[in-house]
């Protein structure tokens, strides 16, 4: 369960497939619900709407929290990229009403890469020298780009996508490199925003490409008397490895339903 890490992509604004959303008196269940079961950390972001705020009025120093930093606007000047980077965390810290995240991620690591990029590493780290955050990380979506990425710069953590259709982090022995150079691994979309505890014929138009591969999902499930949810949550669980998984729920009893 303390791999657990609750996610609040879905705080007051709609998130996933089926736009899913969950309101303030809801937050605080959850929060409730959650600390009793050892979840102790929020993954969230400025980007979330205003589900820093949200969490900010509920926490009270609860639980530790994971954000991210937005991408710098591509007309910034290097000499200005600390100062807005800066900015922008006290605005969460703010918002947040804590004095220090448990990790920092660079939202778009691609900017890494970019003309600025080194300026934008140093300015990440120096969050962690001041002591505006324990560890640094980033988000990744591309695995190409994280080997050029690690191979100029070093971070505490890696966020992923990892789900039954998206093994690469195992399946290219991204999973096994990076605990081997200690940085920490956490995935999300273990759910796939939650296309795979749908049905196929309850798919949007512009996923009907993925029907025959739910088709498969289901004939699968139905043959080995799983839930959707019990295979998912296990073949995250079952790769020891993993430090953290985020997971995004809408009410109580889906969290209870994880737990359970």
């Amino acid at each position: 369960k303390n791999k657990i890490i609750l996610g609040s992509a879905n705080f007051n604004q709609t998130y996933g497939i089926k736009k899913n959303f969950i309101r303030r008196g809801e937050i605080k269940k959850l929060f409730n619900l959650a600390l009793k079961n050892k979840i102790r950390t929020i993954d969230t972001s400025p980007l979330y709407n205003k589900s820093e705020k949200i969490i900010g009025s509920l926490n009270n120093n609860r639980f530790k929290i994971i954000s991210k930093i937005p991408k710098p606007p591509k007309s910034i000047k290097r000499k200005d990229i600390q100062k807005w980077l800066k900015k922008n965390v006290m605005i969460s810290l703010k918002n947040l009403k804590i004095k220090k995240f448990d990790c920092l991620l660079l939202h778009n690591a691609n900017s890494l890469l970019s003309k600025n990029g080194g300026e934008i590493y140093k300015s990440i780290r120096n969050m962690k020298i001041t002591g505006l955050t324990s560890k640094i990380g980033i988000s990744i979506y591309d695995f190409n780009l994280l080997n050029k990425i690690l191979k100029k710069f070093s971070f505490n953590l890696i966020q992923a996508p990892f789900n039954i259709l998206d093994p690469r982090l195992v399946e290219k022995g991204w999973l096994k490199k990076l605990r081997k150079r200690k940085i920490e691994v956490h995935v999300r979309s273990i759910f796939l925003q939650g296309i795979l505890l749908l049905k196929h014929n309850q798919l949007p138009q512009k996923l009907i490409k993925l029907s025959n591969k739910l088709v498969m999902w289901e004939n699968w499930l139905k043959k080995n008397k799983f839930s959707s949810l019990q295979v998912c949550l296990s073949f995250a669980l079952n790769q020891r490895q993993l430090d953290g998984i985020v997971v995004g729920c809408n009410n109580t009893n889906q969290l209870n339903q994880i737990l359970k």
